[in-house]
């Protein structure tokens, strides 16, 4: 049986609750807005009396009326009978020269006399008719709106891939796995100026990429919308990936003529993109296809080179937010208006809309300590990038995969033409010149690193960055911590820092210093043992908090031990001294304890004043730390510190 006939058949088997609720979102698929469906009972497939079934407010301050009906026998008395009502304003109580048109929906037939003498009766009264008759509808079901074939009548007709732009809003807003598409619009006129004006200008193809959650869909979507306020006569429909085939989708959706505006959403994980590429090449001379996407940006330039076979097309890369827009765009919309707040908030995002919008969800309602923690919300984010690394064929959590990436995110970049590199990776790390630029290169592949002249292996994204050190290094630990401590520290200590800081930012800082204290703790023994006072020092000035107690005794022997310097209190000055406490150095680790608790911040203090009756020479700098580290500000309280 063809499609054609089993939607026919569907129809005819329809009970009036169900045909109500079918007739009335084919009128809403069809352009028809603020629809109050009278004779539908709310959230059943049922009816209830009413005239008209369904009513339609125009803009122009009229009114459309809707008779629907599945009746079979004598239809052509019923929908006499039922235009006879719409046109009795004491059963409506709406006057009859305020009735735009009147459309019947329904699920038989009539002739050509008993259609004649409907539109004559409507003419009379200056109304227009519209008739959907069963044949009308199955055509526009089969042609047009498939979906509704699909969900009403169990006629499955395409994959669901392609939708209308509010079904397409819906759907994505039901993913709880995804941040909502209906935030108001926010801080990217200049590349929707840039947007708009590439399809004013005929340019067909136009690829919004950036990374993750930096707003791509968003802007897209708001493009369509504007464009199609513009063109009406244009219609929007979006693709999105069920990861099965698209060709016939496309058939079905873009075989008939007219104007096209398509919205390809993640074109990377859409199933064969060439498809789209193809329908734009070979549309007809009685179509015009417009096609927007977005793709992520480590999946571009594949996406790009498919492309290249339209020739003219246009590529708009999207930019992180920075915090200050992050900040703005939050409390707009969450109206969160606390600092702190929105302080953590944006160092949380990182200049990315969707973390941004993902933690003021989980903190509107609750305190600030929900995002202490934000591996929840990591874990969340880069769902998406580990799916679509294991439809490449590639576990993301691979060790090998995780130990270049990890050691690429800790050196910032490697180069593959530095023998003194290359050479210590292996040393360290035991890996193979080769055998890392062979992982290296399937990370450029899969487009999640960047490859630079084939010579030089970085990561741009922060967050990626971070995540992928805490990945290798604290969870799945495919590399020790200890090997970093004791092959990059002291000399390379800025490296470490630049790599830990943002994870413990970030992640469980009480479970990261479980992981980081035996490894610090060996460290410490060694520089004992060797007599390393400024290796010490320096392990002291960055990891103190790992072994708090212990870094506070040692200061405390070493103050102890000084010889008191001869005082010459007319020499001693008094003023703040500006510059910065010199490294490494006992002050600038007690300068670090401000920090601490209670009670490890109060035995700093006293050690600070210790120090300061042994070397008064110090003063200076001593009241800089005692201002500006541990003085009061504004945001003490949350340190919860005490008189």
């Amino acid at each position: 049986m063809s499609k054609i006939n089993q939607i026919q058949q569907a129809l005819q088997e329809m009970d009036g609750g169900k045909f109500q609720k079918l007739a009335d979102a084919y009128l809403t698929e069809r352009g028809f807005r603020h629809i109050n469906s009278i004779g539908s009972v709310v959230a059943a497939d049922k009816v209830r009396p009413g005239t008209p079934d369904t009513l339609i407010a125009s803009p122009d301050g009229k009114f459309i009326f809707v008779e629907i009906t599945t009746q079979q026998s004598s239809l052509f008395k019923k929908m006499k009978d039922d235009l006879a009502k719409c046109f009795d304003e004491s059963k409506t109580g709406i006057p009859v020269d305020k009735i735009n048109r009147v459309i019947f929906c329904f699920t038989g037939k009539i002739g050509t006399r008993e259609q004649n003498e409907l539109t004559k009766s409507c003419q009379e009264k200056g109304v227009m008719l519209d008739l959907f008759g069963i044949d009308a509808l199955a055509y526009d079901l089969y042609e047009k709106y498939p979906a509704l074939a699909r969900d009403f009548l169990g006629v499955s007709i395409d994959t669901g891939q392609i939708v209308p732009l509010e079904r397409f809003l819906t759907l994505y807003n039901s993913n709880k796995l995804a941040t909502r598409l209906d935030h108001a619009f926010h801080f990217r006129e200049e590349e929707i100026t840039s947007l708009l004006e590439a399809l004013e200008n005929n340019i067909n193809l136009i690829h919004v990429s950036g990374r993750a959650g930096v707003g791509k869909t968003r802007v897209a979507l708001e493009a369509c919308r504007r464009y199609r306020e513009v063109h009406p006569e244009y219609e929007v429909r979006c693709i999105f990936s069920r990861n099965v085939e698209l060709w016939a989708d496309l058939q079905v959706y873009f075989r008939r003529p007219g104007c096209f505006l398509i919205l390809v959403d993640d074109a990377n994980r859409v199933s064969n993109f060439d498809y789209v590429v193809d329908l734009l090449q070979h549309q007809r001379e009685d179509q015009r296809i417009k096609v927007v996407s977005t793709v992520r940006d480590y999946a571009a330039e594949k996406i790009l080179d498919k492309s290249r076979s339209i020739g003219d097309f246009k590529a708009i890369e999207l930019t992180p937010f920075t915090d200050e827009q992050v900040k703005e765009f939050i409390a707009e919309e969450y109206r969160i208006t606390n600092c702190h707040f929105l302080d953590r908030i944006s160092g949380v995002a990182r200049g990315n809309p969707r973390l941004a919008v993902m933690a003021a969800e989980v903190v509107k309602n609750g305190s600030l300590s929900k995002i202490n923690d934000v591996s929840s919300l990591y874990e969340s984010y880069f769902t998406s990038i580990r799916e679509d690394l294991c439809k490449e064929g590639t576990d993301p959590e691979n060790a090998d995969l995780l130990r270049v990436a990890a050691i690429t995110s800790f050196f910032n970049a490697v180069d593959h033409t530095n023998d003194t590199m290359m050479g210590l990776i292996e040393d360290v790390f035991g890996i193979s010149a080769a055998a890392f630029w062979e992982t290296g290169n399937r990370l450029h592949e899969l487009e999640w690193f960047d490859l630079h002249e084939n010579e030089v292996l970085r990561i741009s994204d922060q967050i990626l960055r971070t995540y992928i050190f805490y990945l290798a290094v604290f969870k799945k630990k495919v590399l020790s911590f200890g090997t970093f401590l004791s092959h990059f520290f002291p000399k390379r200590r800025s490296l470490l820092i630049d790599s830990i800081n943002p994870v413990l930012d970030a992640f469980d800082s009480e479970n990261i210093i479980e992981v980081m204290h035996p490894h610090v703790a060996q460290l410490w023994t060694e520089f004992v043992k060797n007599g390393n006072e400024e290796g010490l020092l320096h392990l002291l000035e960055v990891f103190w908090f790992t072994k708090r107690t212990d870094t506070l005794v040692w200061i405390k022997e070493r103050i102890d031990g000084l010889e008191p310097e001869p005082v010459d209190f007319a020499g001693i000055s008094f003023a703040k001294n500006s510059d910065a406490t010199p490294s490494p150095s006992i002050l600038n680790v007690l300068s670090r304890f401000a920090s601490a608790e209670e009670w490890d911040a109060r035995n700093a203090l006293s050690l600070l004043l210790d120090y300061c009756d042994k070397r008064p020479s110090q003063t200076p700098t001593i009241l800089r730390i005692l201002i500006d580290d541990y003085g009061f500000k504004f945001t003490s309280y949350l340190g919860a510190c005490r008189t």
